[in-house]
Formats: structure tokens, C-alpha cells, sequence
């Protein structure tokens, strides 16, 4: 169920899910099930190459938590992971990156890079699938934060005993890299940036035990992708499914590691004059302009426009004097670790 903020809707869910219709570990309603006892607002799952859930009706409001299924796509060597969410169809195997992403975006599919900047080489059997050709354009979105990409990128053949058993641990923040691309991205048209769990439970063998490695309520208490919304999401599940969409292509999103704290009370707004805008909003001029930032719990507070932090503060609020046009979003790190990323909100740009 959605928690209201100010005078918006807050709705808070996890994205990259896979059932037995692929490489996950659980059916669908399994896993819908534990998600609802996670409390998600909503649950968009993504099985590799196949919309099997979705063509046996799987998709809708499942009492209050919105269900939506796509497809996880990749090329033909197994490179250019994407999400499709919405396309009428799996469109065909031997396509090539910029064909799939450009057949999504003329149907009016919703989008996403998925584990575009995964990077690891200490275990060779498990090699990396990043995004390697930027000429691409079309998608939606990209994956700033993929949960068991940065896992896998810190594991090591010694430390996978304490890896299995405390797996969120290891979760830092999305990388430098990543967030300097999609900043790039921004200064030229809005890309919603999203949290990712990237769930499977893939079951492993440790002496003469076989343990779930991230269970599914364990990535569901971790990375949190979040909804800003002017009004509820309707009780019509196509209506429903049609203003979430919309929310999304319009970047008002703001994402969370749910272990340093429920972030659900995060606000970053911009205001002048009598006009106010969160979260993928748009003001058409600086002057006279402030930016706004609250957030539950004291945290260190960092202000970014085009990809520059300006301000930096510990605290449980921050205000800004807008003086110059650009993209401003905002970070909260409790420690060394990242809690909240807004997405950016345009100022005269």
C-alpha cells in the first residue's frame, strides 16, 4: 500500500525478478507471496526471453501490490541485457541490441539497461554482461544499482562462506562510472534511473548443505526502487499499469537501500514562486528557484548538478539557492554507504 508524503503517493517495490519460468528458483505466485510479506507496493518480473507468466494472465493487483511481467532480452552473444516491459510480444533471438531496443521503443515498450556497467574477472565461471555499445538510443531507463551484479563483483574464492550468510553487507552504492553516464544521459533527455535486485535464489552446496543464495525476502529488505505520484495508482489494473509507466518514463523515481533505513519520508522538491516539482519535475527558469531536500534520519546530505556535487551536508535537511540552469538530483549516505538517490529534477535546461 502506498504511504503518503507532503501531498504525494509514495509506492515502493522491487524490479529484475526471474521464476522457474527461467533461472529463478520459485513460481510466480511464490514469489509474489514473499513480496507481499516484504510489504512491495509493486513487483515487475523479467524472465529471460519468454513472457509465459504474463500470457497465462499473471500480471494485475494482487490484493495491494501491483504485479507487472516483462522479459529480460539479450543478443546473440549473450551481451546487451535489457528489460522489456509492455511490448506485444518477445521479439526475435538473432536481433541485435540496437534492433530489439529500437522494436521496443516503436511499439511503445518500456525499457531498461540492465547491469550496464557489471565489471568482474575474479571468477572467470562467472563472467560479466554489461552495456557496451552507448550509440544505442529508444530505451526508458538504465540500472543504476543491480544488487546481485555488485554481490558477484565482491565476491572472491575467500570470501563467499561470510558472503552467503550476510549478503547485504556487501552493498555499497551504485559506481562512480555509472552515475557519470547517466548524468551524461540526463543532459540531453530524461532516463529514469532504477534499483535492481535481480533476483534468482540460486541454490548452492556448501559441504553437505544446500542453502538459497540471496533468498528472495533477503533482496526485498535490500535495493528499493520508488514511485512519486500525484494521485494513486488506480484499482483498474490497465489503468493502473498505464500511469505506472508513465510515472517511470518521467523519472519520478527516487531509489533506496532499504537496510540502513525505510526511506519512504524522502523528499526532494523545487520550488518558485507558486510552483513546486519533485522528483523528475521541470522548472523553466533558475531565478528565483530553491531546492529542498528532507530525509527521515540524519544522513550526510549531497546536492549534484550535471554531474558535480555542489553541497554537501550531514543532517536531516538540506536547502539550496538555485543560480544556475541544470539537472539536480540528490544523494544520502549513512556512513560509507549510499541510502537514497533521487532522479534529477531539470531546471531551465
Amino acid at each position: 500500500m502506498s504511504k503518503v508524503v507532503g501531498n504525494k503517493y509514495i509506492y515502493s517495490g522491487c524490479v529484475h525478478m526471474h521464476t522457474t519460468e527461467s533461472d529463478g528458483t520459485k513460481t510466480l505466485e511464490e514469489v509474489i507471496a514473499i513480496g507481499q510479506t516484504a510489504d512491495l507496493d509493486f513487483m515487475m518480473f523479467t524472465d529471460h526471453m519468454n513472457l509465459n507468466n504474463r500470457d497465462r494472465g499473471g500480471e494485475g493487483w494482487y490484493d495491494k501490490t501491483l504485479i507487472l511481467i516483462g522479459y529480460e532480452h539479450n543478443d546473440p552473444k549473450d551481451a546487451h541485457h535489457y528489460l522489456i516491459f509492455n511490448s506485444p510480444v518477445v521479439y526475435p533471438s538473432h536481433m541485435s541490441a540496437k534492433e530489439y531496443v529500437a522494436a521496443g521503443a516503436a511499439d511503445g515498450a518500456f525499457g531498461i539497461l540492465a547491469h550496464p556497467d557489471e565489471v568482474r574477472s575474479r571468477m572467470p565461471k562467472y563472467p560479466p554482461y554489461p552495456w557496451l555499445d552507448w550509440t544505442v538510443d529508444g530505451f526508458s531507463g538504465i540500472e543504476l544499482w543491480n544488487q546481485m551484479s555488485e554481490w558477484m563483483e565482491t565476491l572472491t574464492p575467500y570470501n563467499k562462506l561470510p558472503m552467503v550468510f550476510s549478503p547485504r553487507k556487501s552493498m555499497i552504492a551504485p559506481t562512480d562510472r555509472i552515475l557519470r553516464t547517466w548524468d551524461e544521459l540526463n543532459m540531453k533527455r530524461p532516463v529514469v534511473g532504477i534499483a535492481s535486485v535481480d533476483a534468482h535464489a540460486f541454490p548452492v552446496k556448501i559441504g553437505p548443505f544446500t542453502i538459497e543464495l540471496f533468498p528472495y525476502k533477503v533482496h526485498f529488505r535490500c535495493i528499493r526502487t520508488h514511485l512519486v505520484l500525484d494521485q494513486p495508482l488506480s484499482e483498474n489494473f490497465a489503468t493502473a499499469r498505464d500511469e505506472f509507466y508513465k510515472a517511470m518514463r518521467e523519472c519520478r523515481v527516487f531509489l533506496s537501500n532499504y537496510r540502513w533505513g525505510d526511506a519512504s519520508d524522502f523528499q526532494f522538491v523545487a520550488l518558485c514562486g507558486d510552483q513546486k516539482v519533485s522528483c523528475g519535475g521541470y522548472l523553466p527558469s533558475p531565478n528565483k528557484c530553491s531546492l529542498r531536500v528532507s530525509v527521515p534520519h540524519h544522513a550526510d546530505l549531497r546536492l549534484i548538478r550535471n554531474g558535480k556535487e555542489i553541497l554537501r551536508r550531514m543532517g536531516n535537511s538540506l536547502e539550496h539557492h538555485v543560480t544556475a540552469p541544470g539537472v539536480y538530483r540528490v544523494e544520502a549516505w549513512r556512513g560509507r554507504r549510499a541510502w537514497i538517490l533521487s532522479n534529477h529534477i531539470r531546471i531551465g535546461m
